[in-house]
């Protein structure tokens, strides 16, 4: 078939327009500071201190010689993707931001499965706000809760709803500018996957930092994390994916670094969590029901609920409506945490949940022990875990503890931070850039000595 002269005559606008629209930016703050931000999904700390992987992670290695590291960094709870991202750009807890975990409370699955998609749910300042605010510019590819974010640049992270190729026109309608993926593959020149892989992601950062060179850009890559879930952390699977992001690493602070303004950019690797190996299930939802406070159809689908155990992985937050039902359900999980078949380590109250500041409208919530998971399903207590790697877990485990690197013209130190806090990153950006965020926001890390 011949070529529609039409339609690369309307590819050729797109992409002027996208010129015209990347020589603004550039002209809006000429001597800013920039950051770029990636995040690397369940990236443990070891992939830079441990000198057994070093062979594996030459460029996460270099930036942290450049600059600090952390040995460790705290997560909140639970320590799940969409919470902990939303913490990495707000800088306070999920109970104050909004995004308690990576799904919506659904127990009658009305809603297909839905995540905390879109940013308005977000209920705090962010960092890319606060940066837009004194009048820069901000870019997200793939970050979590983001649609509909407020950003120059963005194709946001929404999954799940197709595995055929058209689900990327699905995508394309979500992002900011429209042409922005039009403009991208003609620079690759060749079109994006459906669905996404960390090249395409990958790709299209560099493009947006070649490009439009904005002031703070945000990455979100996910197949380390995959490859853990799927295979189980420290497997050869995971060390080959580990090994993959360290390139991809390596690609865009190049990139960042070549393009205009590139002198003053600030290179951010961060993780979520981290992961622990995993063997067995349990499923909470399966006592609730044999208790009479979950009542299923014929095929197995919730109709009704009194009592709802809401999984997060490594722990679950137990919803009650009635009042009157609290001892009962409270009865029922402290039997659940004395059988050590079970692997319940601790059994959350509300106390407990605001001071962890996590689920804030949860009654309880229970913390499994090492090995063991949590899910929604109710057909059995027990099962063989579905993933050989998980977290979500209480963040006070080394195992789940996240990564932090920092290199670059705003960084006068050099070496370890030792433990740091997850709520620390979004206030230590913020200050490169002179911005403030939310009043509970954590404390900035000191970024300035002796070079």
């Amino acid at each position: 078939m011949l070529p529609n002269p039409m339609n690369a005559f309307v590819r050729c606008l797109s992409a002027a327009a996208i010129a015209v629209v990347a020589l603004l930016s550039l002209a809006a703050a000429p001597d800013a500071p920039r950051v770029l931000l990636i995040s690397v999904d369940g990236l443990k700390p070891s992939a830079y201190t441990d000198p057994a992987l070093a062979a594996r992670t030459p460029n996460l290695r270099r930036l942290a010689q450049e600059g600090v590291s952390a040995d460790g960094v705290v997560g909140v709870t639970p320590t799940v993707t969409y919470p902990s991202h939303t913490t990495l750009i707000t800088g306070v807890e999920p109970a104050r931001h909004g995004i308690y975990d990576n799904r919506i409370l659904d127990p009658e699955n009305r809603s297909n499965g839905a995540w905390y998609w879109y940013a308005r749910a977000i209920q705090v300042q962010t960092l890319p706000g606060a940066v837009r605010g004194r009048g820069l510019t901000a870019a997200g590819v793939t970050w979590p809760v983001s649609i509909g974010m407020d950003l120059d640049f963005n194709a946001p992270e929404y999954m799940g709803t197709s595995r055929h190729p058209e689900g990327v026109q699905l995508l394309r309608g979500l992002s900011t500018p429209r042409t922005l993926f039009d403009a991208a593959e003609l620079a690759r020149g060749t079109p994006f996957s459906w669905p996404q892989t960390d090249r395409d992601r990958t790709d299209l950062t560099s493009f947006i930092l070649r490009t439009y060179a904005p002031n703070l850009t945000m990455l979100h890559l996910i197949e380390l994390d995959s490859a853990q879930h799927t295979y189980g952390p420290g497997s050869p699977e995971a060390l080959e994916a580990m090994a993959l992001m360290d390139r991809y690493v390596g690609e865009l602070v190049e990139a960042a670094r070549k393009a205009p303004g590139g002198e003053r950019t600030t290179v951010a690797i961060v993780s979520d969590h981290g992961f622990l190996p995993l063997t067995t299930q349990l499923q909470p939802n399966a006592a609730l029901k044999e208790a009479g406070l979950i009542d299923v159809d014929a095929s197995g689908a919730v109709t009704g609920w009194r009592a709802w155990s809401h999984s997060a992985g490594g722990s679950a937050y137990v919803y009650v409506k009635d009042a009157a039902d609290r001892p009962r359900v409270a009865a029922l999980l402290e039997t659940l945490r004395k059988d050590p078949a079970n692997g319940v380590r601790a059994i959350w109250t509300t106390e407990d949940l605001a001071r962890a500041g996590g689920h804030p409208d949860a009654q309880f919530g229970i913390d499994m022990a090492d090995g063991f998971y949590t899910a929604n399903a109710h057909d059995t207590l027990r099962k063989p875990s579905t993933s050989k790697g998980g977290h979500g877990f209480a963040p006070d485990r080394k195992d789940l503890h996240a990564s932090l690197i920092l290199a670059g013209p705003a960084v006068t130190r050099r070496g370890s931070l030792g433990i740091v806090r997850l709520t620390q990153v979004a206030p230590t950006l913020a200050a490169i850039f002179g911005v403030t965020l939310d009043p509970q926001a954590a404390a900035p890390i000191p970024l300035a000595g002796t070079r």
